[in-house]
């Protein structure tokens, strides 16, 4: 599997990673979500060399996350990468023109949010 740097983290991530959305369950009209089946998919993603996943916490208002959580927690000797995106503190996006990034995303907020995203990968 290629690899790119990660931002300017100096770490490498997978080039190829897996989006979560469809295994939320419900969210944004999927149905049908398995949570056995999406497990393997994780896996099988993880022994392919995949080492970055994508999630937010709309994705099944967290179901996404605690998988992930499972999928980090079952591969110890790995390092993965879970991006996990928040909503904005106006729940309006995109944001309306003229919004300020410190009244959308003020710190408490993006705080709060990160602490629920990873009480939810426990």
């Amino acid at each position: 599997m290629r690899e790119r740097r990660f931002g300017r983290t100096g770490r490498s991530v997978s080039q190829l990673g897996v989006g979560t959305w469809g295994m939320g369950g419900g969210i944004g009209g999927w149905t049908g979500a398995d949570d056995r089946q999406s497990a393997d998919v994780l896996q099988a993603a993880v022994d392919a060399g995949i080492t970055f996943f994508d999630s937010a916490l709309v994705y099944g208002y967290g179901h996404t996350d605690r998988l992930l959580g499972e999928l980090v927690r079952a591969n110890p000797d790995r390092e993965l990468f879970v991006a996990s995106k928040i909503p904005p503190k106006d729940r309006e996006w995109p944001a309306r023109p003229g919004a300020r990034i410190r009244d959308v995303f003020p710190p408490d907020h993006v705080r709060a949010s990160v602490e629920g995203i990873l009480r939810q990968a426990r």
